[in-house]
């Protein structure tokens, strides 16, 4: 009845200033749970405004959830005994499609149901190409009016996905790791991950430790098991003396940490492990090896 009689429609008044809300939009990977409760506090607002006279929009949609969704439809897939690695991808890309649209159509069903007092008539999914249209005229306008850049930077990247992740998709464990011990020219650093060596552009102490102060600035040779090459002592407040023995190996290409004393440095980076988890061939014979 609301709906069809155009009760959360705002009649445009260009001499009332309007008042907006633009839904959160659920997922649409799965049906909305206890959480999406938590639009009564909107529904409140928007009601309040409306009965004040003023032209009132809460505006609806669905979101694809990228990545998640993906996430979401692989388990469904497990428990059935099947990986998406099974279809093709345009098959693949078509069973996600179908199972977002279904998803769709519950949780829509389900804000109707709890008489949110949205304009329907304005719901838009953020897959529709008008919306990816005006997704992509915004970067094009970004990148004209120099707000937005390329640029070189460390990602979470998923071998088994083969994608990125954005930092809040990741989620931290805590775990001990041996810490391994290794010559390095007239130094002896200690690392969890010796695996990255073929990497390394730089070594690294802090510029308060009176131990290696006489070594900032100068270039060690480091035997390595490819043969010889030179790296530079720098120094820099990232590093904790009290690790190890408060000597550490930069590799730039894959440590948040020294990916960012290396900007500060001006240090190349070289990518010694592959979209594959494995080895590069800058590390030599030792390319078919796992990380």
């Amino acid at each position: 009845m609301w709906e069809n009689g155009g009760y959360f429609t705002p009649k445009i008044d260009p001499k009332k200033k309007p008042f907006t809300i633009l839904l959160p939009l659920p997922n649409a990977n799965d049906p909305m749970h206890m959480g999406h409760a938590l639009f009564t506090v909107q529904d409140i607002l928007v009601r309040y405004h409306r009965m004040k006279g003023e032209p009132t929009l809460w505006l609806p949609g669905g979101d694809h959830a990228g990545i998640e969704t993906q996430y979401v439809f692989e388990k469904k897939l497990a428990k059935e005994g099947k990986s998406r690695f099974d279809f093709n991808r345009e098959t693949l890309y078509g069973m996600i499609a179908e199972f977002v649209e279904k998803n769709k159509n519950i949780n829509r069903d389900q804000m109707k149901r709890l008489g949110f007092s949205l304009d329907w008539t304005r719901y838009h999914y953020s897959l529709e190409p008008e919306i990816v249209t005006i997704v992509l005229d915004t970067f094009r306008k970004l990148n004209a009016d120099n707000l937005a850049y390329r640029d070189e930077r460390l990602v979470n990247y998923c071998t088994r996905c083969g994608t990125s992740f954005s930092d809040l998709e990741i989620k931290h464990v805590e775990q001990t790791d041996p810490l391994y011990y290794m010559k390095y020219g007239p130094f002896v650093l200690a690392t969890v991950r010796p695996e990255t060596k073929f990497g390394d552009t730089a070594v690294a102490v802090n510029p308060k430790d009176k131990r290696y102060a006489a070594w900032i600035g100068k270039e060690i040779e480091v035997e390595g098991l490819l043969g010889t090459f030179k790296v530079t002592v720098i120094a820099d407040a990232a590093i904790d003396p009290k690790f190890g023995t408060g000597v550490a190996k930069v590799t730039p290409a894959h440590d948040f940490t020294d990916a960012e004393i290396a900007k500060r440095h001006n240090l190349p980076s070289k990518q010694v492990i592959g979209f594959d988890g494995r080895l590069t061939g800058i590390a030599g014979g030792k390319k078919s090896l796992l990380t």
